[in-house]
């Protein structure tokens, strides 16, 4: 029941480090929009794609924001 959690704050901790890596975190997330959505099939554990590219953009906005 904790993996959906897991796997946001993964997104979360990637967007950071990618930011700092110098790429672009936002770019990255249009993958999640090129898959199909997980569902409660297999990989079923891992949020929706829209959950996934709403973190990075919010994790990102804060970046941009010096939050972060």
């Amino acid at each position: 029941s904790y993996s959906k959690d897991f796997e946001l704050e993964a997104d979360r901790l990637g967007t950071i480090f990618a930011w700092r890596a110098g790429y672009d975190p936002e770019r990255g997330a249009e993958f999640f929009a090129r898959i199909p959505d997980p569902g409660n099939r297999f990989l079923g554990s891992h949020p929706p794609n829209s959950a996934r590219i709403e973190t990075v953009r919010r994790t990102l906005a804060q970046l941009r924001a010096g939050l972060i």
